[in-house]
């Protein structure tokens, strides 16, 4: 019987662990979600320096606000101002205490349509652009067969490795 009580425990303890972790991933998706709505409404604003202020110190550290500014200028002459997004995908990384937040959108502007990639480091309650990638649909659909094909591959390499193992027990 306390064998059971203590089974118990653990799995209530273990469920709100579970819990806590799951609301700090949802209140983070929810930061990040805000920060892509803050970046398109400083892209429809041109107000480019602004991308650059709100970034992680990664990001700023990869390009001068001079260049970055260019950067998005020209792709923004070429998609012109965002009309609407959806999300398309979503994910996180957490590793050593440091939490990144992939968020994926279709998004269509004045010009065409796009996929937006975004990844946000969470820095407290704060999400900061860590890294941005805007492409046409057909080279996100490129990409993302590439990416399946990679983790099959991955998967694939994984399985031989385990079944290596189990015939060397054997």
């Amino acid at each position: 019987m306390k064998h059971l009580r203590t089974i118990l425990q653990s799995a209530i303890v273990a469920a709100l662990l579970l819990g806590m972790a799951g609301c700090g991933m949802s209140k983070n998706t929810k930061a990040a979600e805000a920060a892509v709505e803050r970046f398109h409404r400083h892209w429809n604003a041109n107000e480019f320096q602004a991308v650059f202020d709100d970034a992680h110190m990664q990001f700023r550290a990869a390009e001068t606000p001079d260049r970055l500014k260019t950067a998005l200028k020209n792709v923004k002459q070429h998609y012109g101002d965002l009309k609407s997004s959806s999300k398309r995908s979503w994910g996180f990384n957490t590793d050593k205490g440091i939490t990144d937040i992939k968020l994926s959108y279709d998004s269509s502007y004045t010009h065409g349509n796009a996929v937006e990639e975004f990844i946000y480091r969470m820095s407290g309650d704060h999400a900061l652009l860590l890294a941005y990638d805007i492409m046409s649909p057909e080279d996100a659909a490129k990409r993302d067969k590439e990416r399946k094909a990679a983790r099959d591959e991955k998967r694939e390499a994984d399985k031989t490795k385990r079944d290596a193992r189990k015939a060397e027990k054997k």
